[in-house]
């Protein structure tokens, strides 16, 4: 499925990509970002997309960037780049942003 420029299939393709990288199961994806397997199933098949709370979760648990996971770059995309030169504060400060930001849209 895509939305405004937004490729579900190809999100999700990376993000299971990524997850067998690492070795990960379904399961073991789903429990440590607290969400069920069948969620993560759905978006590596393409039928939902990610919010951006779900998407820092992933980038986390599968230690990928944002980068990688939107648009298929890794190793210096913008986002990353951004990232990669703030300090452990600062990215925090940004992480709480987003979140605040995407509670705010529902």
């Amino acid at each position: 499925m895509k939305h405004q420029g937004y490729d579900y299939r190809a999100v999700g393709a990376r993000v299971k990509a990524a997850r067998r990288a690492k070795g990960y199961t379904q399961e073991y994806v789903a429990e440590k970002t607290d969400m069920d397997c069948q969620n993560i199933s759905n978006i590596e098949r393409g039928v939902c997309g990610l919010s951006v709370g779900t998407l820092i979760e992933l980038c986390r648990t599968l230690e990928t960037s944002a980068d990688y996971i939107l648009f298929g770059q890794s190793g210096g995309g913008p986002l990353e780049r951004l990232y990669a030169d703030m300090d452990e504060k600062q990215r925090k400060f940004v992480e709480e942003l987003i979140l605040l930001y995407a509670e705010s849209r529902r």
